[in-house]
């Protein structure tokens, strides 16, 4: 999660899109704009996937540590 926000570039390509920030689903500003959007799942399978689960983890750090754009330091 943190390679795709800052690093998105080193990435292979299938992720370019596979993470959608609010930002881009949104026509207005909102307060959590710069989290990812987490899909809804329905199953526990579901849950447990990188596209759910690693939105639901970056969603919840404190914005400071989220801004750290080092990977050493992160």
């Amino acid at each position: 999660m943190h390679r795709c926000v800052h690093h998105r570039h080193e990435l292979p390509v299938i992720f370019s899109t596979y993470f959608e920030e609010k930002q881009f689903i949104h026509h207005h500003d909102t307060r959590h704009k710069h989290n990812f959007y987490t899909h809804f799942v329905q199953t526990e399978f579901g849950k447990k996937s990188i596209k759910y689960k690693g939105c639901k983890l970056w969603n919840n750090l404190p914005d400071d540590i989220k801004a750290i754009s080092s990977c050493h330091f992160f």
